[in-house]
């Protein structure tokens, strides 16, 4: 059974995200429409200014060219050419005009009709006597700051979106790390009290039986359990980082597991010896005992673990490999994250803790390197040496 206390919050991404989509496909019409309604507008005003220099040009001297004259002057924002049927220019409007001859004149208001042409629109107005002029403009510098504001918009939106993301995703695994910071120790609290009459208990016996050889095994599992307390009191805390040799963590944890597998189930090492790397001794070794008793969980009783451990490109890799019956390529991307089990009776924290273990308080890396169905699983660990 697949369990993902988390799985129901999805909820809250697909809201954001609709509602982002939303936003930016209603913004997008609205600035199209508005554009299409102000490019028409404009090509009104061009169409009258055309033909405002076009009376002003056939006019006669007593005819009162003052409204002709207000209409030219009133463009103010959109850059216009007027050609004969010809391409001669007759006029012009809103251009930096450089200052100069007239021959320095000419050629920029050449090069400028021929931009015109190529990225500009065109007008044409016929007359009556079969003459034709030519209106060539571009979009007024207001219509040039309105195209490029859908994509602004967009920007804006994905920068909101991905601001909202974060804020959730940080707030949700705040949440969860309080609550199983909160367990963990609550946990080592509840476990601290049986565990120190459990010793005192021993302590009792081998005096009354000193002969029993049992004491002794029963006085190791009690150490592990002190090891595990102490191991959750230090989940939430940032715990001590000592130079030790990584290798007698590994094999001591190792050796330990071993004797307490099934019997057809098979353990390999290969710890390459010296390791010395920064690490809490008993973090760690709750990592790899965690790896291991989820592959010996997945052998069903029967097959092979291997842990090898080197060093590679300045940095201690550790894998734990098992011939285990593997896991599924649906829920590869779940494993790690708190709450989640395939395990009837799992609470989906081992592989979550022991992620945190390694990345933050390590500052290391742990991945699923490799999993096939019914042929087995590999989790990769890496510390950096520096």
């Amino acid at each position: 059974m697949n369990t993902d206390v988390y799985s129901k919050k999805i909820w809250w991404k697909v809201v954001l995200i609709v509602s982002g989509v939303i936003i930016g496909v209603v913004s997008l019409l609205y600035t199209e429409t508005f554009l299409r309604e102000l490019r028409m507008e404009e090509e009104r005003k061009i169409r009258l200014w055309a033909k405002a220099v076009e009376a002003v040009f056939g006019a006669s001297e007593e005819e009162n060219l003052a409204f002709y004259s207000e209409i030219i002057q009133n463009n103010q924002t959109i850059p216009v050419i007027l050609t004969d049927g010809q391409g001669s220019i007759i006029a012009h409007r809103n251009l930096n005009v450089p200052e100069g001859d007239e021959e320095k004149l000419a050629r920029y208001l050449e090069r400028k009709l021929a931009e015109f042409k190529a990225t500009g629109q065109m007008l044409e107005n016929s007359f009556g006597d079969g003459q034709t002029n030519y209106l060539y403009y571009k979009g007024s510098t207001l219509l040039t700051k309105l195209r490029y504001y859908p994509l602004l918009l967009l920007g804006v939106i994905s920068v909101y979106m991905l601001i909202s993301y974060m804020a959730f995703s940080n707030a949700r695994r705040s949440e969860q790390n309080k609550v199983w910071t909160g367990m963990a120790k609550e946990t080592a609290h509840q476990i601290g009290t049986p565990l120190s009459a459990l010793l005192g208990w021993i302590a009792f016996l081998k005096e009354q039986y000193p002969k029993e050889v049992a004491f002794g095994e029963m006085e190791k599992d009690i150490d592990r359990l002190s090891a595990i307390t102490e191991r959750f009191s230090k989940i939430g805390s940032q715990p001590e980082l000592a130079k030790l040799d990584l290798s007698d963590t590994l094999d001591t944890t190792l050796t330990y597991l071993s004797k307490r597998m099934g019997r057809k189930i098979r353990l390999d090492t290969s710890v390459q010896p010296d390791l010395q790397r920064l690490h809490n001794e008993q973090l760690i070794s709750w990592v790899i005992e965690n790896l291991v008793k989820n592959a010996t969980d997945a052998l069903e009783g029967e097959g092979t673990i291997s842990v090898h451990a080197t060093v590679v490109n300045y940095a201690v890799v550790i894998q734990v490999s098992d011939t285990g019956r593997g896991i599924p390529a649906n829920v590869q991307r779940k494993i790690f994250s708190p709450g989640f089990t395939t395990k009837t009776r799992g609470w989906g924290l081992g592989l979550s803790l022991a992620k945190r273990i390694i990345a933050e308080y390590h500052a290391g890396t742990i991945t699923l390197a490799e999993s096939t169905a019914e042929k087995g699983t590999t989790f990769k660990i890496v510390l950096p040496l520096a």
